[in-house]
């Protein structure tokens, strides 16, 4: 079994997560200021896999302790991504952020 969680900016975090909560997230994020319109989805196997969105789109995906930026196009990419985050297809994630 692999832990996950998220967590946003302002400092809520909730672990055992589904979709439901990237889902809600993602509709907050878009009513945050800027100082706090970012969250982030960590799902945690031999590695921490995480994926940290900005309300601006901007990414940043760390997998086995390497970072990669990432501009996404609009919510929905973001929302797949997390998808595939949760499904542990860390290798897709990386092939279609690089």
């Amino acid at each position: 079994m692999t832990e996950n969680y998220i967590q946003y900016a302002g400092g809520y975090q909730k672990d055992n997560i589904d979709e439901k909560d990237f889902v809600q997230a993602i509709s907050d994020i878009q009513l945050m200021d800027e100082e706090h319109g970012a969250f982030w989805v960590s799902v945690i196997t031999d590695d921490e896999n995480v994926i940290e969105v900005n309300k601006d789109l901007s990414l940043i995906v760390i997998f086995a302790g390497k970072q990669t930026k990432y501009q996404a196009k609009d919510w929905n990419e973001v929302t797949e991504l997390y998808k595939l985050l949760l499904a542990g297809k860390s290798d897709i994630i990386l092939e279609r952020v690089k």
